[in-house]
């Protein structure tokens, strides 16, 4: 199964591409061409679902990060006709952070790598559960 996933953020939203047991980190894009840039990939790759990254804070409440993640999933719903599931991803960027500097990254390559690194580990977590993990878009929404 081919996915995409998606690190949403207020300036730049990380994509990464998952394949059978494979996920890699492809590209950080800045939030106002994302839409098109996830619609492109997921067309070109022929993903099958799209794993969105869904910030709660720490105690999984909603945030105003929460909702304007919640925001761009439905702008995205609307141009793609692919199934999207939001994913708890507390802890992805930190932990992100950490490989970056672990590999030795400075601070401005660090940016663009967290964002796609923090992509790839929603889709991880979604690979890791078989493909259970996450609520599909418009039942959070009907809740």
């Amino acid at each position: 199964m081919i996915c995409l996933g998606v690190d949403p953020g207020l300036s730049r939203v990380g994509i990464a591409l998952g394949q059978d047991s494979l996920a890699i980190a492809l590209e950080t894009t800045p939030v106002e061409i994302c839409l098109d840039r996830i619609f492109d990939l997921a067309r070109e790759k022929h993903a099958v679902r799209i794993y969105f990254g869904l910030p709660l804070s720490l105690a999984g409440t909603e945030t105003e990060s929460t909702r304007n993640a919640v925001e761009l999933a439905q702008r995205l719903a609307g141009v793609v006709d692919i199934p999207l599931f939001l994913v708890d991803e507390r802890l992805t960027s930190s932990l992100s952070s950490k490989l970056a500097m672990n590999a030795g990254k400075s601070t401005r390559e660090s940016k663009r790598f967290v964002d796609a690194e923090a992509a790839r580990l929603i889709i991880e977590s979604a690979i890791a559960s078989n493909h259970r993990l996450g609520v599909r878009l418009e039942e959070y929404l009907a809740r």
